[in-house]
């Protein structure tokens, strides 16, 4: 008979999106297996008024759980989850994005996981990623339907993707610090479960354990929306054990744009916040280097496929592309400690100037 399950939280960094965030923590808080804590952490101007509608809409509801909806401290996800991480008490940390929606049994089946491992070799578990919204109804599906025309076109449009991806190996668009993944055989005592392990974690859908995100944490040198965050957090995660897919814990990320950078700050902060990880964390700098020059003219090739495929003729993903490769040096230049200072400023900078891209 499995023990009593653990707790867990949710930790939810945000930024300006009040509708998705409210959807996604009234699906949160409804879970079959609830949270002992949600814990926001808003770097909107109005957090205020977001505090309160939630107050009002979900406290008297759910009662047991602890609310706590604080402002950030700084615009960085990073450190608003590095925030989140410092309030919570549960056993387990869920981190996902404001527009993920979890199914009602999604914290239930990873928390079943967790608890069978009582030996502790599985450090983070993310829930299996689904396309349609757990919320979603009949009327809203008909919305969405495709004419013949359009759903062709979208078949080819994926095919095409595709081949972009294969091309890129887009799985592994993180260059790994110690330039391998590390692998453990699956646990005896879960090996009866549905679940597979994975090298790395997607940042909209992860959790660890509290003791993990005690010893790792976000890297606060990133600004805003911190590309690469979840996947310097999950390799440095993967070495201290298993980190899993939990297939029967779904979960959907509807990547909605409101209050997201441009497509053009999104992919160069993608290729320069990586090589600010790597300066931190990298076993080779020179390795690194090599192999990022390669990863980035790969990258930009399948970026002027998708700003193609989309009809994005300013070709923001690939001037992102572009710019990072032209940029890369100038932060390898600086040493670690200089960079904790220098590479914020240099951020905003990239963030303003990238306004003519925001459609």
């Amino acid at each position: 008979m499995i023990a009593k399950l653990l707790s867990w939280s949710l930790v939810i960094p945000t930024y300006q999106r009040e509708a998705v965030l409210l959807r996604c923590l009234g699906l949160a808080a409804s879970q079959t297996y609830p949270p002992k804590e949600i814990i926001v952490v808003d770097g909107s101007p109005e957090w205020q008024q977001t505090r309160q509608k939630i107050q009002q809409q979900f406290v008297p509801k759910y009662p047991k759980i602890r609310w706590q909806y604080v402002q950030a401290k700084r615009l960085s996800s990073s450190a608003q989850r590095n925030q989140g991480i410092e309030l919570n008490t549960a056993d387990i940390i869920f981190l996902i994005d404001d527009d993920s929606l979890m199914y009602p049994n999604c914290a239930e089946k990873v928390l079943h996981i967790y608890t069978t491992d009582t030996e502790h070799q599985v450090a983070g578990i993310m829930p299996f990623l689904s396309a349609i919204p757990p919320d979603q109804t009949n009327d809203t599906k008909s919305i969405h339907k495709q004419s013949f025309f359009k759903h062709r076109l979208l078949k080819l449009k994926m095919k095409l993707r595709g081949m972009g991806k294969r091309f890129i190996k887009d799985n592994n668009i993180f260059i790994p610090y110690d330039f391998k993944f590390y692998t453990y055989p699956l646990p005896k005592l879960i090996q009866h479960m549905p679940v597979h392990c994975v090298p790395m974690m997607h940042g909209a859908r992860m959790s660890y354990r509290k003791e993990i995100l005690q010893e790792i944490r976000f890297e606060e040198t990133l600004e805003r929306y911190a590309v690469n965050e979840d996947n310097d957090v999950c390799y440095r995660a993967s070495r201290c054990g298993l980190l899993l897919q939990a297939l029967d814990a779904k979960i959907c990320h509807l990547q909605a744009h409101h209050g997201r950078l441009s497509r053009f700050a999104t992919t160069a902060l993608w290729g320069l916040n990586q090589v600010v990880l790597h300066h931190f964390h990298s076993a080779d700098l020179e390795k690194f280097k090599q192999q990022f020059v390669k990863l980035l003219w790969r990258r930009i090739f399948t970026q002027t496929l998708k700003d193609f495929l989309d009809g994005r003729w300013l070709f923001p993903s690939t001037q992102g592309a572009i710019f990072a490769l032209r940029h890369y040096q100038i932060v390898l230049s600086h040493t670690s400690e200089d960079l904790k200072t220098w590479y914020p400023k240099f951020q905003q900078k990239l963030i303003e100037q990238d306004q003519r891209f925001q459609k």
